[in-house]
């Protein structure tokens, strides 16, 4: 049965040819991900009505599974020529009939269609890049894919332009920023981040994503689970899953190398009392080594509370404490900077390592085995091993 949720009972209509959305198949693949699509012949006597849009008024019947939404043809094809071709397409006298109103089977599914349909046809303001709102990432993921498919320009840079507030390429906008983002994104999630940078051809949100499903470790390869069904599981290309297995490897590898310069045991210039600095930065630079978390792939975490924290008990000097915040500003960046070439990518724009002469140069984490780096600065700076302050 049809499920009605008003007072009248949709009249039953006659079995003629359906109207088909161009990308209608049995299935539709992004990246790896494989959502089987329902049943091309569904019943329109067993479709249920979607409880926001059924429009006493609508024109066009869109069917997405068993949902149908009752909406305006007009509005819709005004909006997008991928609609206007697929209205204009149909034939009144073969064309199947719900309500008297004329039927287009979709393949998306309902849920992406809903959340596409709440942006194209708001009650109040078309605007997605506001924090005012907040949005899940299953939200604008399904706009950034359908508007792309529609063609819906505005939507498709609105919506990404959102995302990109949480996937900056901007390390100084990574560093500033505060508060709830507006986008809410789980870390699995950025696997979608890939794969719909992929679809849309936007390589500047690769590099954050790339590192955020790097510190996934093994779980990348698992996938996330879509809204749309439970059953269905969205992966990474085997490129870009090789990417960020190799690149976790490299970003522990570049760890090393930040927690080795943050926590130089070298006095700064402006110190007043370097023997007791110098034997306060050994200290700590033999704790950090130790400390949780130290040589993961979360390379991009600041170690400005630890410095601070371990600064303030142990009595090191001000201009020290500020040194030693300014390196990990300082390497971190340079990670930032050498993401791409960590992930073997390409991202136009973004800001390479440069040498003294302005030529590229290798990453930072490159050249010397980290262990071997480690075990170098150990002798070289101190002869007596890492000691205590108490």
């Amino acid at each position: 049965m049809f499920a009605d949720h008003g007072s009248e009972h949709p009249n039953r209509p006659h079995k003629k040819r359906r109207t088909q959305d161009p990308s209608s198949q049995s299935s539709t693949t992004l990246g790896t991900f494989v959502a089987i699509q329902p049943n091309a012949a569904v019943r329109v006597d067993n479709l249920t009505r979607h409880d926001e849009f059924w429009f006493d008024d609508g024109s066009v019947v869109l069917v997405a599974g068993n949902t149908a939404f009752r909406v305006y043809r007009a509005l819709l094809a005004a909006q997008s020529t991928v609609f206007t071709d697929m209205f204009s397409s149909s034939s009144p006298d073969t064309q199947e009939m719900l309500d008297r109103r004329p039927v287009v089977h979709l393949s998306d599914s309902p849920k992406d269609l809903a959340h596409f349909l709440r942006v194209l046809l708001p009650k109040s303001r078309r605007t997605l890049f506001s924090r005012d709102f907040s949005f899940s990432f299953h939200q604008i993921a399904a706009v950034i894919r359908l508007a792309h498919k529609y063609h819906v320009q505005d939507v498709l840079e609105q919506a990404i332009a959102s995302l990109k507030e949480r996937f900056t390429d901007s390390f100084d906008a990574w560093e500033a920023r505060t508060g709830p983002a507006t986008i809410k994104v789980r870390s699995r999630q950025a696997i979608g981040v890939i794969n719909l940078a992929r679809l849309v051809d936007r390589p500047s949100l690769l590099p954050l994503a790339f590192y955020k499903c790097a510190t996934l470790g093994s779980a990348v390869l698992d996938g996330y689970k879509r809204e749309d069904n439970l059953k269905s599981i969205e992966h990474l290309s085997r490129e870009d899953e090789k990417r960020c297995i190799d690149g976790r490897v490299r970003l522990a590898e570049a760890a090393l190398t930040v927690l080795a310069e943050v926590f130089t045991a070298r006095p700064c210039g402006g110190c007043k009392t370097h023997a007791r600095c110098r034997t306060v930065l050994q200290a700590m630079r033999g704790d950090a080594l130790a400390h949780e978390g130290a040589l993961s792939a979360s390379v991009l975490a600041s170690w400005r509370e630890v410095v601070s924290g371990w600064a303030r008990e142990r009595g090191l000097c001000g201009p020290c404490e500020k040194a030693a915040l300014e390196r990990d500003v300082r390497a971190r960046r340079r990670v930032w900077d050498s993401l791409p070439k960590i992930f073997d990518i390409e991202v136009e724009g973004w800001v390479p390592p440069v040498g003294g002469d302005g030529a590229q140069e290798q990453p930072f984490w490159f050249g010397v085995h980290p262990l071997e780096e480690w075990e170098c600065l150990q002798l070289n700076e101190w002869p007596g091993g890492f000691g205590s302050v108490s």
